[in-house]
């Protein structure tokens, strides 16, 4: 192995906690309408106030995964809202590309919560890869309301690169030409439609079978549009999200990147239409392997694994993944929990 970029000063890090960052603004509807249209996700628990006072939850919900938003980041050489990737004293500095992240959900996001942000670091280590020596950086990261209720624990790794020096992010420019990407859609005369969605009849634990396929989400033709979109509702300025010449020519990508939140966001949409409006989503675990670009298709599937009963309550374990024309670039678990006849499900879920 190379020489160790774990210094005593880096490893120090292990056990830090943030101090709790409360987020500038209540959940509001127009932020929630704004995240439900960059995910073009029409559930009416997000969009329709009176349906959703008259559901379960009593009112209108935030998508889950997107509570948390970035106001005004600074901007700097990797974009904005960058700043937490850096907060270890690595000798270099670059992306964190998704090592994986564990999603446990404890409670619905709603109108007028105000959340709060801790993560702590739980683990970094190091190991040698294939395109240069790796750093993985671990952390535990919980989000609570202003009541201090938990909403959602989140166990994510980040993988940092030390790039070579002699790779084109250290050079002013390229010698040679260039390979431009084809151009995002759509082209002129052409719309990309939002999906129209209905939801299907609300299924029990007694209808659900190992081996079942969840009814496929499609997303796309994906066009920057869809990331900048993204980008605006959650707060997440990354350049290698919108800026072309920067991801091709400083990070030797082939194209700007579909961000690896909002695919999260699609494989949740997944999960949440196969439990159905009576049901929960419990536990999310991903893994983003490969890269999705603007003019690609992307397909959400799942298929159910596994079937147990604990506490009362019927959980359903599921694999998922995303894929694009080119093949698999995301995978993945789940545990749902789907009601059994006749059973009202809680709406607080404890910490396991």
């Amino acid at each position: 192995m190379a020489e160790s970029l774990l210094t005593p000063e880096v490893k120090a890090y292990v056990g830090h906690q943030s101090r709790p960052h409360t987020n500038r603004f209540p959940i509001s509807e127009e932020m929630i309408f704004e995240l439900a249209d960059a995910i073009e996700d029409p559930n009416p628990l997000f969009l329709d106030a009176v349906y959703a006072r008259n559901s379960r939850f009593g009112g209108l919900l935030c998508p889950q995964l997107a509570a948390w938003k970035d106001w005004a980041p600074r901007l700097d050489y990797f974009g904005a809202a960058q700043d937490s990737h850096f907060q270890v004293p690595l000798p270099f500095k670059s992306y964190g590309f998704n090592g994986g992240s564990k999603w446990t959900f404890h409670r619905p996001v709603r109108v007028g919560d105000l959340i709060t942000k801790t993560e702590k670091i739980v683990d970094i280590s190091e190991r040698p890869g294939r395109t240069g020596h790796l750093v993985f950086i671990a952390r535990e990261i919980t989000q609570s309301n202003q009541k201090g209720e938990s909403l959602l624990t989140i166990r994510h790794t980040s993988i940092f690169r030390k790039r070579a020096e002699t790779e084109v992010e250290d050079k002013p420019e390229l010698s040679g030409p260039v390979n431009l990407p084809r151009m995002s859609p759509p082209e002129r005369g052409e719309v990309v439609e939002k999906q129209v969605w209905s939801a299907p009849p609300q299924r029990t634990f007694d209808q659900v079978n190992v081996g079942d396929e969840i009814t496929p989400v499609v997303k796309g033709p994906m066009t920057t549009g869809h990331l900048v979109r993204w980008a605006s509702a959650n707060g997440n300025y990354a350049r290698i999200h919108w800026d072309l010449p920067y991801a091709m020519l400083r990070q030797g990508l082939p194209n700007v990147v579909v961000n690896g939140s909002l695919k999260n966001e699609y494989l949740y949409i997944l999960l949440q239409r196969f439990a159905g409006e009576a049901g929960w989503v419990r536990e999310m675990y991903l893994e983003h392997r490969g890269q999705d670009h603007p003019g690609d298709t992307l397909i959400i599937t799942g298929k159910v694994t596994e079937k147990t009963e604990r506490d009362g309550f019927g959980y359903v374990k599921c694999e998922i993944a995303l894929r694009n024309e080119r093949g698999q670039t995301s995978q993945g678990w789940a545990q749902v929990v789907v009601p059994k006849q006749g059973q009202s499900l809680p709406l607080v879920w404890n910490q396991d």
